[in-house]
């Protein structure tokens, strides 16, 4: 039985992880570094302690291991973390490819994100081909993310056999923690964002991206990225097949897109008093302003099989997942 190793496991896309693997006969491993086995519960997995910024406790994770999906990384719009998105998504990055070549890995799979990728031209389709963000004051996540796949470039000249998935926005069910869009998702559906902006991105199924990151390990070209999009879904279209869903009036109206700026202070106080991660700062508002809508993944469709489903499958499926778990009334 082929060993697949997870990084980033009890996150949203390494719990889908665990599931398709388990389904498809793999035995699965994964780096258990924050205690939350949520996302494991009624899988057999073997759990090892570690952490991708320790480079030492990887070597027993990644003894005897086939292929390895690296999903471990700081997902936050907030430059007050830029040290830390830096020591997971790069440096964390650097570890996992230097055990790889050491280990002998027959297959890395490294998940990136759309937004390793220059945004403009707007207009155009974002395809592989697009260059990657360079510019030091950019959004520090796109940035780590750009400079993450480069270690894997180079890394694959030294021999490692490495395919680069691009997801954009993910969103479906087996969300335990909850993500940070999950945690919006949650809040639109309890009617805590009575209002909104009309404004949506790219979202994919994580069922769907993660069916095509395994479907890498044979298919998956060596130093290939593939872009994994999905629908583009605006936030009151959702909130509408929400309400239906729900049975429940869940939006009363829509604002114009500047009131988003009035709405940071407010934020901010939230996370102070809270302690949670902000859903809205100036560079998550820069996400959203400046995106690229156009995101065809045919070359993930044509090699890697992928297959986006529609939105209201996911958002129904997601509505499900959070009401049978307890965390939607």
């Amino acid at each position: 039985m082929s060993v697949a190793l997870i990084t980033g496991g009890s996150g949203h896309v390494g719990a889908n992880l665990v599931r398709e693997l388990s389904n498809r006969g793999y035995k699965v491993r994964c780096i258990d570094f924050d205690g939350d086995h949520r996302a494991f519960e009624g899988y057999d997995v073997e759990l090892i302690k570690g952490s991708v910024t320790d480079v030492e406790s990887l070597d027993k994770a990644f003894t005897g291991v086939d292929v390895v999906f690296h999903t471990a990384a700081i997902i936050s719009l907030e430059r007050k973390n830029r040290d830390l998105i830096r020591s997971v998504n790069v440096e964390g990055t650097k570890n996992v490819c230097e055990m790889a070549l050491k280990h002998k890995i027959s297959k890395l799979i490294h998940f990136s994100s759309v937004d390793a990728f220059i945004r403009e031209p707007l207009d155009a389709p974002l395809l592989e081909d697009r260059s990657l963000v360079v510019d030091q004051n950019t959004v520090p996540y796109d940035l780590s993310k750009a400079d993450a796949q480069r270690i894997v470039l180079e890394y694959c000249e030294r021999g490692l056999d490495a395919s680069i998935i691009h997801p954009s926005g993910i969103f479906g069910p087996n969300d335990f923690k909850p993500s940070l869009f999950g945690q919006e998702f949650l809040n639109i559906a309890k009617g805590k964002r009575p209002y909104s902006i009309n404004v949506g991105y790219d979202y994919v199924d994580v069922r769907d991206l993660c069916e095509t990151a395994v479907n890498c390990i044979e298919k998956g070209v060596n130093k290939q990225n593939y872009i994994v999009g999905g629908n583009y879904m605006d936030f009151v279209y959702m909130a509408e097949v929400m309400a239906e869903v729900l049975g429940k009036k869940l939006m009363r109206g829509t604002l114009p897109f500047f009131t988003i700026y009035l709405s940071l202070p407010i934020y901010y106080l939230q996370s102070l008093f809270s302690n949670a991660p902000r859903a809205i700062t100036l560079d998550s508002i820069h996400t959203i302003k400046v995106q690229n809508k156009n995101i065809p993944s045919q070359l993930a469709k044509d090699q890697l099989g992928h297959s986006p489903r529609g939105v209201e499958e996911t958002i129904t499926d997601t509505l499900k997942f959070f009401k049978e778990s307890g965390s939607l009334d």
